[in-house]
């Protein structure tokens, strides 16, 4: 299935929302996210699929949208966001180059002193759970080259290249599929939809 886009939330998205595979949600179905099991994302999508806000997660809302005119100028490239959907995959993308088939993905650290982002903006050392989202976001976009960008203002930002592994985007295919069947069975068994 080739790639369409949507249009962020409306009852479309909302139903990809359920009943499909966001790339954030990818490293949970490998195994890569310390924070959230597969049970819980089951849970999560039969049951209460709701948007939850935190200080973090406000404070990323805000601040992409300077990240994004930052790069984009920075870069020569207009990324505009986009939601795009491939067989049973979704993303919404914080940038997208069509004619360039690049991405970008943008994350504002709310707290950029955390281990985590020391790591990634002294060595450039990526988390799992978002590079397993950048290689979803890859296959779904059908780029061939993502930029991940840790921005906390236009002084202190780091960015990295991503190319696709073919191999791993298999392996989320494979994994992806799998959970979609699963989702699929509570669902039936349950009369959830």
């Amino acid at each position: 299935m080739d790639k369409k886009e949507i249009k962020k939330n409306t009852k479309e998205f909302y139903h990809y929302c359920k009943n499909c595979i966001n790339a954030t949600e990818i490293a949970t179905i490998m195994g890569l996210n310390p924070y959230e099991t597969k049970e819980e994302l089951i849970k999560k999508k039969l049951l209460t699929y709701k948007f939850i806000q935190s200080e973090a997660i406000e404070h990323g809302r805000k601040t992409k949208p300077r990240a994004n005119l930052f790069f984009s100028i920075k870069m020569k490239t207009n990324y505009k966001p986009i939601t795009l959907v491939k067989d049973i995959f979704f993303t919404t993308l914080d940038g997208y180059d069509e004619s360039k088939k690049t991405l970008l993905g943008i994350k504002c650290p709310f707290r950029p002193e955390n281990l985590e982002w020391k790591n990634f903006f002294q060595k450039k050392i990526i988390q799992p759970y978002y590079w397993a989202q950048i290689q979803c976001q890859l296959y779904i976009s059908e780029s061939n080259l993502g930029y991940f960008l840790a921005f906390v203002d236009s002084e202190n930002f780091q960015f990295i290249t991503i190319k696709p592994d073919i191999k791993f985007i298999k392996s989320i295919i494979q994994e992806g599929e799998k959970f979609q069947q699963l989702l699929i069975k509570y669902q039936n068994k349950f009369l959830i939809k």
